[in-house]
């Protein structure tokens, strides 16, 4: 009986440990992604075209004490760069970060430059 219990113990451990490991990833980067310049003037972007509003975040409640504020921001600029990519923009302006205790958040617009 203690034998099973201790297997049983054993399993839940195991798998609470594999699955955790997943809540240290940021957004990865898009491999075309990595082009799209990030603006913190209007005057960059005079001659471009607008294309949408964005709102890239990275952490929720269950796992931002295990990432870094660096890795936290870094996904949000990747999820960021992610969707305006998809969008057809080459460049984004952050216009500002709205503040949460358990992520990272930033809006944006996406633009089309020439």
């Amino acid at each position: 009986m203690i034998l099973t219990n201790l297997k049983a113990l054993f399993i839940s451990i195991t798998c609470l440990t594999l699955t955790a490991c997943s809540l240290f990833d940021i957004q990865p980067l898009d491999g075309t992604s990595n082009v799209i310049k990030i603006y913190d003037a209007y005057e960059h972007l005079e001659h471009c075209v607008y294309v949408d509003e964005l709102i890239g975040s990275e952490g929720t409640w269950y796992n931002y004490l295990f990432i870094s504020n660096k890795d936290l921001t870094l996904g949000s600029i990747h999820d960021l760069k992610n969707q305006a990519n998809a969008m057809g923009a080459n460049a984004i302006h952050i216009q500002y970060n709205l503040s949460f205790n358990t992520s990272v958040t930033f809006f944006a617009q996406a633009y089309h430059c020439p």
